[in-house]
């Protein structure tokens, strides 16, 4: 609290204890555990395309990504389905030979995938501009459970094609995001970060 002409101000609503520790309030909502959150965030996103924009749920999402999710319904995107493969393997490979990041991807595989790539533990993606996904590597159980959903080479996945996702809403914003579970526009990403 600091004060203020004739009175004081609060500058945040919790308290906390010597320790560290956050003192209950009632007027304060409790914390909510991670499991919670995305149930909120998933019955948000179903209010939402139901046409519930009111919904007071939203307001648990943050404003990036229920921005997102409005941009997602503009552009008609379906809150299910696979993204559309632009680049068939040969155009694919083609492109990637020509692409400037092709020089780099070397130096990317080394930096991001650790040990042996194919038992990293680790899916990376590289894209292009557009928001097709040029380069999908890593471990090999992971991209077959992520190509399940369309998360391949040659897809597109920018925000107007597939919804809010981190490489189209990254591409949409022209900065770095990160998307969790059910922040996903599209159901079938849901269960990924």
């Amino acid at each position: 609290a600091a004060k203020a002409a004739g009175g004081f101000l609060v500058a945040g609503a919790s308290s906390v204890t010597a320790d560290g520790s956050a003192v209950p309030s009632p007027w304060s909502r409790p914390p909510i555990s991670p499991e919670t959150s995305g149930l909120l965030i998933a019955r948000a996103h179903e209010e939402l395309l139901a046409g519930n924009e009111e919904d007071r749920r939203l307001n648990d999402v943050r404003p990036l990504v229920q921005e997102s999710w409005r941009r997602s319904l503009a552009s008609l995107v379906g809150p299910e389905g696979l993204p559309s493969l632009d680049l068939a393997s040969d155009e694919l490979e083609a492109y990637r030979r020509a692409h400037p990041l092709a020089g780099v991807m070397d130096m990317v595989r080394a930096l991001l995938l650790p040990g042996t790539a194919e038992e990293s533990g680790v899916v990376v993606a590289v894209g292009d501009a557009a928001g097709r996904l040029l380069w999908v590597e890593g471990d090999r159980h992971i991209r077959a459970l992520t190509g399940d959903m369309g998360f391949v080479a040659g897809a597109n996945w920018a925000e107007d094609a597939v919804g809010t996702s981190a490489p189209g809403t990254a591409l949409t914003l022209d900065r770095s995001v990160q998307i969790r579970g059910a922040e996903h526009f599209n159901r079938l990403v849901q269960p990924w970060s």
